[in-house]
């Protein structure tokens, strides 16, 4: 057998080290797609909190409407949350207007409860005070880590087209 240079042994294991990295590069070079993490779900104050800012705090004139006092809207469970939990006061930047955690340094808990720590009038305004019933209710949410709801998002999965051609 006469050996030439495409049959010898190392031209054959460089052939395929060629092939299998030319194999490797194709496959990698596939592989730009990077993966998305899901995104984070919309939290909310829970229902049984928003209940109380809706019926006593929401009006236009105070914490409603297009431009609610100190910037602290709580029209609803998205605006609420994003407003108040983990946010410094106006008013008392020191405090933050809900301390997952620490009711007793939370501002809108002072502000409820008249402690003399809080600046301005005691809340809600005009209708002073608030039944003790529902103030220990946020006291009590605020202390527990002020925990959101998670709200309902829209579908992201993608619309189902038909590819029939049929006519009835």
């Amino acid at each position: 057998m006469i050996r030439t240079a495409a049959t010898r042994p190392t031209a054959v294991v460089t052939r395929l080290l060629a092939a299998s990295a030319l194999v490797l590069a194709t496959f990698a070079a596939g592989c730009t797609e990077k993966l998305v993490a899901p995104p984070e779900p919309l939290m909310g104050v829970p229902d049984s909190i928003q209940e109380i800012f809706t019926a006593n705090c929401s009006y236009s004139s105070c914490h409603g409407g297009a431009t609610p006092q100190q910037g602290m809207g709580l029209g609803d469970g998205r605006t609420s949350w994003l407003a108040i939990v983990g946010v410094a006061s106006a008013e008392k930047p020191a405090f933050l207007r809900v301390a997952p955690g620490d009711s007793a340094n939370s501002y809108v808990v002072m502000k409820l409860r008249a402690d003399p720590r809080r600046a301005g009038q005691p809340m809600p305004q005009g209708a002073y005070p608030l039944d003790p019933e529902l103030v220990m209710k946020v006291a009590t949410w605020a202390q527990d880590g002020a925990p959101g709801q998670e709200l309902p998002t829209m579908s992201r999965q993608a619309p189902i087209f038909s590819t029939s051609t049929n006519v009835e």
